[in-house]
């Protein structure tokens, strides 16, 4: 049974970035509030980051390197777990978020001014 959440993980994991690189994105919340949210920016700085222009990177949107570096390592621990038939990953990361759930709000509030006021 965690074989199978390990694929469908994996999978939905594998997706997102495939998605991301193929389909361009609109920000809802951009387009009906005019303010750019957290996220805004995400896409263009993976493309960045897959072009290794890291500086441009950072303006797209600051959290996107430390975001990219969390999903290829989510990745490989997925992949990891599936081999090994275990499901211990998602499980850590879940209580990791639930512990520190303030900083990831802060971070996020961090990236919604960063963004706002760059334009």
């Amino acid at each position: 049974m965690s074989r199978i959440k390990n694929g469908i993980i994996l999978l939905i994991l594998i997706s997102f970035l495939s998605f991301v690189a193929i389909v361009p994105v609109t920000c809802i919340i951009k387009t009906v509030t005019g303010i750019y949210c957290p996220a805004c920016g995400m896409t263009r700085s993976f493309e960045a980051i897959l072009h290794f222009h890291f500086i441009d990177a950072i303006w797209y949107n600051i959290l996107g390197i430390p975001l990219f570096v969390f999903i290829i390592f989510s990745l490989i621990m997925v992949g990891k777990d599936f081999l090994q038939n275990k499901f211990s990953y998602i499980s850590n990361v879940l209580s990791f978020f639930s512990r520190h759930y303030i900083f990831i709000i802060l971070l996020l509030i961090v990236s919604l001014v960063f963004n706002n006021l760059k334009w």
